[in-house]
């Protein structure tokens, strides 16, 4: 993949546009573009979408099996572990460790009052607190070994001066009105904490700003800077709110961030869906966590269908529908540590491995695409689609996003991307304390400072057997050292080093 300066990225793109969006043009004039309708799934990896044939027993998805079917499925999408990284990547089109947001956000400064109480009859919670171990770096617990005082965690949010997909979308003349709705959680004090999406660019925003509501069932909602307490179902809400932002747009194109919280915590079992619990006696139970999951699973599937259903024919006929999903399953969709050890939080392929589906007018359907893809290319294909026309010399940092456009009219095509990659790291230690993630089209190199592993995905795909053990490292030489040098060159080519794991007085 060659690297350039945003600007003229984003030239290409706008001239590539020209050949590879004559099935967008079909239905839309000069001046009317299709509309973009994103869809993001909280904590949901590949192995809860029966369509990837991943995971015994899914759960059912109707709806996102009838959009595949009218559309395209991508089977190689990689994902940041955590949801905060992974959605800095798809509204700023860079990579974790280029755009500064490295792990999930921790809780804000408080948005300013108490939920509502949540209305009598509700479904019951479960906030179990993390079920697994979320492991840090690599670097950072080799250095904690022998320095334990040394570890310190600082995650900040998507910095103010990022150049984000909204803000250009809204300088850049393209006629598009844009919303948030959802989940946030991008936020903090420094970036202008219940105003920051609109400082990145949304026009509209109604969204919850941590990583879940306190309650599915009661929360606080953060509309255009100001806070509601709103009671009810949040999904139900949240498919609603967007139905009438979508409706109050007539026949000016838009773009609208629809970030579910389902099936992030707090388990619970949807309005209407009967839990069979596993232990009848102790509904808070760990061990109904994955029967929770299971019906927020099929609960969010629903609320998409009711949200597609509820578009006008002629607004839906004119939209680009693209469901993501921002990182792997929860620790809580799985019954023992054998299965959730290597699940969200992790660099696995179960921690990053993500469902796509791209439906609507100029795309293949009921097609697959095996290319590889980065979730930092939604940024380049919504922009490609918006018909969005570069202004040359207004930013010279690098874009990591590649559109994904050429595979809309030829799923079968060669990868546009000839690498993956994927990292986490906290703000204060910055990536050079960090894990990464790096593959080609069939061997991944998981590395730090401290410690590597890589894997063979075309003849081991579930990662078990580390090609770097004792006795074999030898024979993978070379596939280690060319990965390991393309990290060294990406890292590098924002002015960072990967050096040796500092001395533990070294750490801050």
């Amino acid at each position: 993949m060659s690297r350039v300066s945003r600007p003229a990225c984003l030239v290409c793109l706008a001239a590539f546009a020209l050949v590879a969006c004559e099935g967008l043009d079909e239905v839309s004039s000069e001046t009317t573009r299709p509309n973009i309708l994103l869809i993001i799934g909280d904590d949901l990896g590949v192995d809860r979408i029966p369509m990837y044939g991943i995971g015994e027993n899914p759960p059912q998805t109707p709806v996102l099996a009838s959009l595949a079917d009218s559309g395209l499925l991508f089977e190689q999408v990689w994902s940041q572990p955590t949801c905060s990284p992974t959605r800095a990547t798809m509204l700023t089109g860079q990579f974790g460790f280029r755009n500064g947001v490295g792990s999930p956000l921790p809780r804000g400064p408080g948005a300013g009052g108490e939920a509502p109480a949540v209305p009598a009859g509700s479904s019951i919670e479960q906030r179990l607190g993390v079920r697994g171990q979320i492991t840090v770096p690599w670097s950072i617990a080799a250095a904690r070994e022998t320095a334990p005082d040394a570890y310190d965690r600082v995650s900040s949010g998507l910095p103010v001066d990022a150049v984000t997909l909204p803000a250009l979308l809204r300088e850049g003349g393209t006629g598009y009105a844009s919303a948030a709705i959802g989940k946030w959680h991008l936020a903090d004090t420094a970036n202008g904490w219940l105003g920051h999406p609109g400082n990145v660019g949304f026009d509209h925003y109604s969204v919850l700003m941590e990583n879940g509501p306190e309650s599915y069932f009661a929360w606080l909602e953060n509309v255009n800077g100001e806070l509601e307490t709103r009671s009810g179902y949040t999904p139900a809400r949240k498919v609603d709110d967007a139905l009438e932002w979508i409706a109050a747009q007539g026949e000016r194109p838009w773009f609208l961030w629809l970030a579910m919280n389902l099936p992030h915590g707090p388990q619970h079992a949807p309005p209407g869906r009967a839990a069979t619990l596993r232990n009848p006696d102790d509904p808070a139970h760990l061990d109904n966590t994955p029967v929770y999951v299971r019906l927020m699973v099929e609960e969010m599937d629903a609320r998409i269908g009711r949200l597609l259903d509820g578009l006008d024919p002629d607004v839906r006929s004119r939209t680009v529908v693209i469901f993501i999903g921002d990182n792997g399953t929860n620790e809580f969709a799985y019954d023992t540590p054998s299965e959730y050890d290597r699940a969200k939080f992790t660099l696995y392929q179960q921690g990053i491995h993500v469902p796509l589906i791209a439906a609507g007018p100029g795309i293949a359907q009921g097609e697959l695409a095996g290319g590889l893809v980065n979730t930092a290319d939604i940024f380049a294909t919504v922009l490609e689609i918006a018909g969005y026309e570069a202004q040359p010399g207004t930013d010279e940092e690098p874009v990591d996003a590649i559109s994904l456009l050429p595979y809309f009219e030829d799923p079968g095509r060669a990868s546009l991307r000839a690498f993956n990659y994927a990292d986490r790291y906290y703000q204060n230690h910055g990536i050079e304390y960090g894990d990464y993630a790096i593959r080609d089209e069939r061997y991944k190199l998981i590395g730090s400072t401290a410690r590597e592993e890589l894997y063979d995905l075309e003849a081991d795909p579930l990662e078990r057997n580390n090609l770097l053990t004792e006795g074999g490292a030898d024979a993978y030489d070379e596939v280690r050292t060319r990965l390991k040098d393309l990290v060294r060159s990406l890292h590098g080519s924002d002015g960072r080093t990967t050096p040796e794991l500092p001395a533990e007085e070294a750490l801050p």
